[in-house]
């Protein structure tokens, strides 16, 4: 009588099974411990505006002999505002402002890489239905012309005690100046 009995190939085959069913079961627990372990430091909810920031231009005059642009500025939302980017456009064929006019600015509010504190910086200090003015040296922009200025308010908001400078993007307004320089 004969007692069957693997033959070596037969059990290469079993052990090589055997490594691969390791390997993936390996590969699959250290990614589902990778995950847990990323999904702590990826924030539930990103910080964001309220929406009912609002800021827009309410005046504006230039002085092309003096080189001045002066703005009026009215917070007319219902929340405090920090200050606010903007941007200049020198033609009518561009939809969207990208040159920065905040590195002009000589009175009404503090430089920011980039934009402009409209008050102490750090805190929302330009409240609903403030106006301010700021006054811009239009001398040697790039452009020879402002067509249109657009603006983003930015507020500062604390997220787990600490201060972030949050973009408020669904704030943004245009307005047409088609100034020449």
């Amino acid at each position: 009588m004969s007692i069957p009995t693997l033959n070596k190939k037969n059990k290469i085959a079993v052990s090589t099974m055997i490594g691969y069913i390791l390997l993936i079961t390996f590969a699959i627990v250290i990614a589902g411990v990778v995950y847990g372990w990323l999904k702590s430091y990826v924030p539930k909810e990103g910080v964001a505006c309220p929406d009912d920031v609002s800021i827009y231009i309410s005046d504006y005059t230039y002085d092309q002999t003096k080189n001045k642009l002066n703005l009026t500025l009215k917070n007319n939302g219902q929340f405090s505002i920090g200050g606010t980017h903007i941007y200049y456009s020198p033609n009518e064929n561009e939809e969207i402002a990208t040159k920065d006019l905040s590195n002009n600015i000589t009175t009404g509010g503090t430089r920011l890489n980039p934009g402009i504190s409209l008050g102490i910086t750090g805190e929302n200090s330009f409240e609903p239905g403030d106006e301010k003015i700021l006054i811009f040296n239009t001398k040697n922009l790039p452009g020879g012309k402002i067509y249109s200025i657009e603006m983003t308010p930015i507020r500062w908001q604390e997220e787990k005690t600490k201060k972030q400078i949050v973009n408020c993007a669904n704030a943004k307004t245009k307005k047409i100046l088609d100034l020449p320089i």
